[in-house]
């Protein structure tokens, strides 16, 4: 597959070497995972996979799962300007947004599934482990984990005593953290674990219009474990959460080396509309450093995000040590944002999204005892989903004068303009149901002591309607919907549905070659479910036009796990290639994003994570990915600005970095003079390759972000009984400036910025996070 390349080996024998060249006098401590539904030793565990533990996410003062990302190899996340549009990609795949597309990556907590990315973008908080699971995982976790699935754990109750954590932090952009965590025995098999956490922080910028600082959040996560075992064959854990996001919206900076002298006149004339903006230089603001999180636009975005579930995992062990394990769920999230969506100095159709989302899910499970040649795991799975999006627009305070309708000099139709309605002038709303059936199997042959053989398999059956409405409340929208083929159209269509079924598989081969290195082999299919399209569009789309069909994913793995030199480097290393029909791409019709299926995506490459540890007080942690992308087959796809379709057969996926790699350096010792208090140092590097990250998919050259690199630090103190830490932090030292998603600017043909002939026009960049920095103290008790 010409994926081994010469940097590749080189990595890979710099750490062989300088091991070798190194006293093994350290082992490294058990990583356990439940990837396979049952607690195993990382190493034993022949998949792809990269985990982290408590300890790893607290010394790195880990915050969400966009912090776990830069660690990982192939795997990343992107956020746009609705912070709901999360994009989790594994292998430079993943969906984007909260719309009626699903994950390719599937979120677990505490075995519970999170459907939506939005949901996830919380404090992550008493985290037992974190596992990145890359490659299908349809057998045991699901649906919609054609390219993998993140498992997160966290902490349980226990019986040994009562104790906890408490956890204050203060830094840059006034941000600060209160967190606790309390573990109470209530009886000798009966516990209670109570967490929460609260953040806050000012944004990383302001409006150049109003001064105002833009971009604050605050967050507050509370959750609590009940755990009761009445006796040694029962067990029945209930927990119940509630989560609550306030932000003030995204950076979305002005790319001036995108820009266009039509363009940047047509925008210093609006600002001639603003009273707010007599005297203001325009021009000079919009080209000024586009990271800088200052932006010259109207800008009040806010998000409101709510989300709380309940659940119920109960497990019984039988005579015949086999276990019947039940998990029940139900949640339910609900977001609410305003978007100053045009970007323009004035305010122009600002955009309004409401998403609110109930689950319900149950799965059994029997579980065989691991002491025989043969094991395996069985049961069946039960979800339902009613999810509701509204997206609405205003026409905006200066939609209805006449230069920005259009009609310069025609003040009885802006006067008409004016006299309809101005607040969800066009209203869309959009209602789905969803039933999930699945009944699944895997279990492992170990033919011998060193050969095992695993063979899954996991059939789903899905059941969608929908009904969707889009109405235009002031007849000026369709007016100039039908004059610039842009905004929205009225159109009502009801009980539209889309149903399908598929069997996925996984199969497996292991072999422990020594006691310390397994090698593995592995084919698996896993599928992301169809859906329909949830916005307004003009035209208007068909019943037919608003759904598209599942996406199947084909995988094969060839892989290595092994603890070498006595137990000091710990080298894993995945070989994979992965055939993608049906792949749903979005494409962007200047307001609004379409799905389609287009065709099909090879995606190859090599995973290698690698943990050294020479002695006792260091701790070296690397993470390398190597991805080869290619569309085999993707006619008709999006045109380049002001371009015709055209046929990206041949070349790369968008959000599809060639390189990812990240270098963790840990040092801690005892301050003999200081009764054993111990310091530590940590450095980190983070790499991502150059990618193109347009929002659609349409290898613009102008959304190209090239590759970057992040430094973070932590120096503190911690006691001898480990009682108590202080730290001090640093990320992004360098405030290296990128940027996450780049799109078109919206009506930019309305607006100047269009060049048919050069196939350019503005963009616009969701900006990374710069800079930042604070202290943190930690107690446990």
């Amino acid at each position: 597959m010409h994926i081994i390349t010469k940097t590749t080996l080189a990595l890979s024998t710099s750490i062989l070497a300088l091991s070798l060249a190194t006293s093994a006098v350290a082992q490294q401590d058990e990583i356990i995972v439940t990837a396979t539904k049952r607690a195993e030793n990382i190493q034993d565990v022949p998949i792809s996979i990269t985990a982290y533990g408590a300890e790893f996410i607290e010394k790195s003062g880990v915050a969400d799962i966009h912090d776990v990302a830069l660690y990982s190899p192939n795997f990343t996340i992107s956020s746009s300007s609705q912070l709901t549009n999360n994009r989790i990609t594994i292998r430079g795949v993943g969906s984007v947004g909260s719309a009626g597309i699903e994950p390719s990556v599937g979120v677990f907590i505490d075995g519970i599934y999170y459907p939506k990315p939005g949901s996830v973008i919380g404090n992550l908080m008493d985290i037992q482990s974190f596992e990145v699971l890359r490659g299908p995982q349809g057998t045991l976790f699901g649906r919609n984990t054609p390219m993998g699935a993140l498992n997160i754990t966290t902490k349980d109750p226990s019986f040994s005593g009562f104790g906890g954590n408490i956890e204050l932090g203060y830094g840059s952009e006034n941000r600060y953290v209160v967190g606790a965590s309390a573990n109470v025995p209530l009886g000798e098999n009966v516990a209670l674990r109570v967490t929460g956490k609260y953040t806050d922080r000012d944004g990383y910028g302001k409006s150049l219009i109003t001064g105002n600082n833009i971009g604050g959040r605050d967050n507050l996560n509370l959750r609590a474990k009940l755990l009761f075992e009445p006796t040694d064959a029962l067990s029945i854990k209930l927990t119940g959460d509630y989560g609550k996001i306030n932000s003030g919206g995204a950076s979305i900076e002005y790319l001036n080396d995108t820009s266009s002298p039509v363009f940047l006149g047509t925008l210093a004339a609006l600002s001639g509309l603003d009273p707010r903006l007599a005297g203001i230089d325009a021009t000079q603001l919009l080209t000024a450093d586009p990271y800088d999180h200052d932006v010259y636009q109207d800008h009040r975005d806010f998000l409101t995000d709510k989300q709380y579930g309940f659940s119920g995992d109960i497990s019984y062990e039988l005579d015949s040590g086999h276990t019947i394990r039940s998990i029940t769920s139900f949640r339910n999230w609900q977001a609410n944002s305003f978007e100053s969506a045009i970007r323009l100095p004035i305010q122009l159709f600002p955009r309004k999204n409401g998403y609110d989302n109930d689950t319900f899910s149950e799965e059994f499970q029997i579980l065989s005892p691991t002491d025989g040649a043969f094991n395996y795991l069985a049961g069946l799975f039960y979800y339902n989903e009613k999810y509701h999006i509204s997206q609405d627009f205003d026409l905006g305070e200066q939609f209805c004068i006449p230069v920005v309708l259009g009609v310069t000099g025609s003040l009885p139709i802006a006067q008409a303009c004016a006299a309809g309605q101005q607040i969800d002038a066009s209203d869309g709303e959009f209602d789905q149901k969803l039933t999930s059936y699945a009944a699944f199997a895997q279990g492992t042959y170990n033919v011998n002591d060193q050969f095992s053989v695993t063979f899954g398999g996991r059939y789903t059956k899905d059941d969608k309607t929908a009904d969707f409405s889009n109405t235009i409340n002031n007849p000026f929208v369709i007016a100039l919907s039908v004059r610039d083929n842009e905004i929205q159209n009225n159109l009502s269509i009801d009980e539209f549905g889309f149903g399908d079924s598929k069997f996925t598989y996984f199969l497996n081969a292991s072999y422990d070659m020594t006691d310390d290195i397994m090698v593995f082999a592995t084919t698996s299919t896993g599928f992301k479910s169809g859906g329909f399209n949830t916005d307004g569009t003009f035209p208007a789309l068909t019943r037919q036009q608003r759904i598209f069909g599942p996406e199947n994913t084909t995988n094969y793995e060839l892989g290595m796990k092994s603890d070498l030199f006595d137990g000091a480097l710990r080298l894993n290393a995945t070989l994979f290639h992965m055939d993608i029909k049906g792949y749903q791409d979005r494409a962007f019709d200047g307001i609004s994003f379409l799905v389609r299926n287009v065709g099909s995506l090879k995606q190859q490459g090599i995973e290698l994570d690698a943990t050294w540890k020479p002695m006792d007080q260091l701790m070296v942690i690397g993470g390398l990915s190597y991805l080869d992308s290619e569309f085999t087959d993707y006619q008709n796809a999006s045109p380049l600005p002001g371009g015709l379709p055209q046929d990206l057969t041949g070349t790369r996926a968008h959000f599809a970095p060639e390189w990812q790699y990240s270098a963790v350096a840990d040092w801690s010792d005892e301050l003999e003079a200081f009764g054993g208090t111990e310091y530590f140092l940590r450095g980190e590097y983070q790499y991502v390759g150059t990618q193109n990250i347009g929002a659609g998919t349409n290898q613009n050259p102008q959304s190209i972000q090239k590759g970057y690199g992040l430094i973070n630090a932590r120096v503190g103190l911690r006691s001898d009984d480990d009682q108590w830490e202080f730290s001090i932090w640093g990320k992004n030292l360098g405030d290296k400036g990128y940027c996450m998603t780049i799109f078109d600017q919206p009506f930019s043909s309305q607006l100047g910025g269009l060049d048919p002939v050069a196939n350019t026009q503005p963009q616009r960049c969701a900006v990374g996070n710069p800079l930042t920095y604070g202290a943190e103290l930690k107690v446990r008790y």
